[in-house]
């Protein structure tokens, strides 16, 4: 009688994390904004009046507002994102897990959408401007790249208190 055991083992795991997960216990400046819309989590999201954050609309908006990512809120019943009216945990300083839109390169500037097409994402990052529909988000940089559209890990430092 052949004996049967296990001789190969594919370790596929778990996810290194989720868009929205803070990516480590270093110092964190974490602030609550209302949502003005819905907003998933790991989202790139602009202040837009005192007490209030949305997804971008434009590339200035980007550019001439404070703003942070969009952190996941275990208590969120769509386990997705945030609802317009919703209390928003919004990271202004520190690590946090993001969905990319293509490969980008860790110490290169994070780019956010402002302007979509059919299938694109507002607050979503990315490597380039994509003609314009894109730009640099102020003070936020990619500490841990991909390759091809998946999870990064984003630096974010804003230094105004809002």
């Amino acid at each position: 009688m052949a004996d049967g055991f296990q001789t190969a083992v594919t370790a596929t795991g778990p996810a290194a994390g989720a868009p929205g997960m803070e990516y480590d216990c270093g110092f964190n400046d974490v602030v609550t904004k209302q949502a003005q819309e819905d907003i998933p989590f790991g989202r790139y999201v602009v202040f837009t009046a005192e007490g209030s954050c949305e997804l971008p609309d434009s590339l200035a908006e980007i550019t001439a507002n404070d703003g942070g990512v969009a952190l996941i809120d275990a208590s969120k019943p769509s386990g997705v994102g945030y609802l317009a009216g919703d209390p928003v945990r919004v990271l202004r300083a520190g690590r946090v897990w993001v969905q990319t839109e293509q490969t980008v390169a860790q110490s290169n500037p994070a780019f956010v959408r402002g302007l979509i097409a059919t299938t694109e994402k507002k607050g979503e990052f990315r490597a380039d401007a994509d003609t314009a529909n894109a730009v640099a988000a102020p003070n936020v940089n990619f500490y841990i790249g991909c390759t091809g559209a998946g999870l990064a890990v984003v630096t974010v430092n804003q230094p105004k208190g809002t």
